[in-house]
């Protein structure tokens, strides 16, 4: 298979993994289908959910992925190793550890605001993936540009999410009108600001691929917008995130040349490490500790995927070498 075949099977799963959720997920919210009735979308779930961030130990397999960790020890062993130990502790002594509700109910604030920016910057390193793919460089601005409908959408859910989480829908619901209104405010500001920013470096946004997936990138928060079901909202562009993910990871755990160990390796950790968060519940402890652990899985990525930094650079060049004209 040539490079170029290469770009456009990348293109188009690329494409599937994003869209799909931001399609189906919606459509089954208007026509009422219940949440929890389907195997197919709790095991979508579990995959792009919890699945997609255990998927982070796989890349520890890769040796040549080691050793762009290996300068940066504090950051890629000693912190989650922490975690899991602590997590340890919780799972033991877990239920005899209690916090007030306004302060885990604070964490979870941030956990939501972490996780909508953690999103919406993994879209903006794949446009600027696609955009590379086709010689063109995307406008720097663009990453903060797009924090405005990520910012939109945790306005607008995070009511109902904080609410389901504390298992008090009437936590935040004095501010929901409030926090609505922002998150319309802040997607037509970016709507406005990201449509100047494409008019003024059109030659950027020039090949459709860019340009469809920048729109669907700002499209990303839509549903927590305009659906009333917080289930099927959230889940429908936290599956494309999830899918995303596990797309890229698998690229490039896979090497120059897909290994068995690799492909073992990854669904091992999809599977393992998605049971292991999953079954994180029960008590504030588990439920803080994880939290704790999808930071860390933020903190991991936010150096492994950076391409400013040399050698992830070199590393994702090398896997990604199809893309690079």
């Amino acid at each position: 298979m040539n490079d170029q075949t290469k770009r456009t099977v990348f293109f188009y799963g690329l494409l599937a993994t994003t869209a799909t959720p931001l399609l189906v997920l919606p459509c089954l919210s208007v026509i009422h289908f219940p949440f929890n009735q389907s195997l197919l979308l709790g095991l979508a779930i579990f995959a792009g959910g919890v699945g997609h961030v255990g998927s982070t130990a796989c890349v520890y397999a890769d040796a040549a992925i080691r050793s762009v960790m290996q300068p940066m020890k504090l950051r890629f062993y000693v912190l989650p190793i922490s975690c899991l130990l602590v997590t340890g502790i919780a799972l033991i002594w877990g239920a005899s550890f209690h916090l007030s509700k306004i302060i885990v109910a604070t964490l979870f604030v941030i956990h939501l605001f972490w996780l909508h920016y953690h999103y919406q910057k993994q879209n903006y390193g794949l446009i600027a993936f696609i955009a590379a793919s086709t010689g063109h460089r995307i406008p720097r601005s663009l990453s903060n540009l797009l924090l405005l409908p990520a910012l939109a959408g945790v306005l607008a859910i995070m009511p109902t999410l904080v609410g389901a989480a504390m298992e008090d829908e009437n936590l935040l619901s004095p501010y929901r009108s409030a926090l609505f209104a922002g998150a319309v405010g802040a997607y037509l500001i970016g709507l406005v600001l990201v449509g100047i920013t494409v008019a003024t470096h059109r030659e950027s946004f020039a090949h459709a691929r860019t340009m469809i997936f920048t729109a669907l990138t700002f499209s990303f928060f839509l549903p927590a917008i305009i659906l009333s079901d917080s289930e099927y909202a959230f889940w429908s562009y936290a599956l494309a995130h999830g899918f995303q993910y596990l797309l890229m990871v698998f690229t490039v755990a896979g090497g120059t040349k897909p290994s068995l160990s690799g492909i073992i390796a990854f669904i091992t950790s999809v599977t393992v490490g998605g049971y292991f968060l999953h079954k994180l519940a029960g008590n504030q402890a588990l439920f803080i500790c994880g939290i704790f652990l999808t930071w860390v899985h933020f903190v991991l990525d936010a150096k492994l995927w950076r391409m400013s930094e040399p050698g992830a650079r070199k590393l994702l060049r090398e896997r990604f070498h199809f893309l690079f004209p």
